[in-house]
């Protein structure tokens, strides 16, 4: 006959030694970020202002753990949109009649990552770091690695003007018109003009012109439209003229970094190109993508096309993370690595901070 076990004994021993319970951990609330991002711009209101000249931090780096980013991501616009409600107010309430609001930028930029580690500092689900600037030259905080002096670029590396405005808001459903304000750069970064007019004093209305002037401008003919003026003859289209200064390339790389607002765009030329943070020790390699980040391990990806798939393949290296569409890539050994699926059009993000926009030529 089976022996039943002894419920009142078991009873008694959860009295003397209560059972321990796993509890999810707590992931960061929009309260909590939104709260952290306001303290980290009182605290640079009250270090940079001088005299009667009221500076700030304008630009801010967030970084969340991975699983709080992605259960987030959908609440960063209205986040940012009241972390900028707030700043004008608290603005407005510091001024004195004799101060002057002298922001160093022109636009407000949020740049939200995940990442589990930050200057030697682990990020716990419930944890999270906020890192500003006066401007987009300086983020990354006093202890990250600064990066070495650039040398002379190579020849297939040429200075963007504008970043890919594709991520992941286009899938995303999201009240754009609500946000109209905000430009949504990529996936995770916001920029929002400064309303300079929010610095102004009121000034009284102007009187009514008088009706003779009001009757004489509605009198006058209209004005000839004026045609745009017709690009030179030997000014040929940026783009067409771009792409025809490679046309043996794979595939063209446009590269953002975040923490310092550098744009770039590399052309790969070889059948394999590894991604790596630049250093004295990989300058040798021609095949490198060497980027100026200290958010970028060395090295951090390889990129290869195969030629009996026919496709593009990205293998990751790198202790950080590294995303596809969003989609986190398995981390291998450079020895043997893992191959994944590279689309023809993606976005590939390292570290939360620096985004690649990738486009097949081929």
């Amino acid at each position: 006959m089976e022996k039943k076990p002894n419920r009142f004994l078991q009873q008694l021993g959860n009295l003397i030694i209560p059972t321990a319970e796993t509890t999810a951990p707590t992931l960061v609330s929009n309260e909590r970020i939104l709260h952290e991002i306001i303290a980290c711009f009182d605290k640079s209101l009250a270090r940079e202002s001088v005299g009667t000249r009221l500076l700030f931090d304008s630009h801010f780096l967030i970084i969340l753990n991975p699983a709080a980013y992605e259960e987030r991501l959908a609440a960063l616009p209205v986040i940012v949109d009241e972390a900028v409600r707030t700043f004008y107010d608290h603005l407005k309430q510091r001024k004195r009649p004799q101060d002057t609001i002298v922001p160093v930028a022109s636009h407000w930029y949020f740049k939200f990552g995940p990442g589990k580690e930050y200057n030697g500092k682990v990020i716990g689900p419930g944890d999270m770091e906020v890192i500003g600037s006066l401007s987009g030259n300086a983020v990354g905080g006093e202890g990250a690695k600064p990066a070495p002096p650039a040398p002379a670029r190579p020849a297939n590396v040429k200075v963007t003007r504008k970043v890919k405005n594709t991520n992941v808001y286009d899938t995303l459903d999201t009240n754009m018109l609500a946000f109209s304000h905000i430009d949504f750069r990529e996936s995770g970064a916001f920029s929002v003009k400064i309303d300079f007019e929010q610095f102004v004093e009121p000034v009284p209305a102007p009187e009514p012109a008088a009706p003779e002037a009001s009757t004489a401008v509605k009198d006058a003919p209209p004005t000839a439209p004026v045609s745009a003026p017709k690009p030179a003859a030997n000014q040929a289209p940026t783009v067409a003229a771009v792409r025809k200064e490679h046309p043996t390339a794979l595939a063209r790389i446009d590269c953002y970094m975040a923490d310092t607002n550098v744009e770039e765009t590399y052309w790969m030329q070889d059948r394999e190109v590894v991604l790596a943070r630049r250093e004295s020790d990989n300058e040798a390699f021609p095949n490198y993508i060497r980027l100026d980040s200290p958010y970028v391990s060395n090295p951090h990806a390889r990129i290869r096309y195969n030629d009996t798939m026919q496709a593009f393949e990205l293998a990751s290296f790198s202790r950080n993370e590294t995303r596809i569409n969003e989609q986190i890539v398995t981390r291998s050994d450079p020895a043997n690595p893992t191959w994944s699926p590279l689309p023809r059009k993606a976005q590939i993000l390292l570290n939360g901070v620096v985004t690649l926009t990738f486009e097949g030529t081929i």
